[in-house]
């Protein structure tokens, strides 16, 4: 069992020598850095975008229900 748990730990912690050296050749470190950052700031970016539509959309149903139900005085 311990030697399972080893060999994968062993083999998780070459992957990431692999791609994560920054004394690596080629830029391959940089390379995964840079794609890894894009990504999550693809996702940040359209989780932010995501909840400003659904601000709009609440505005304009607030507006909406102002409009087609006003205030009896």
């Amino acid at each position: 069992m311990a030697d399972t748990v080893r060999g994968i730990w062993q083999s998780i912690v070459q992957t990431k020598r692999l791609y994560l050296n920054p004394h690596e050749q080629f830029g391959r470190a940089n390379i995964c850095r840079a794609a890894l950052v894009s990504y999550v700031g693809m996702y940040f970016l359209f989780k932010w975008n995501q909840n400003r539509k659904a601000e709009i959309a609440r505005a304009e149903r607030k507006a909406a229900k102002a409009i087609a139900a006003p205030a009896h005085h």
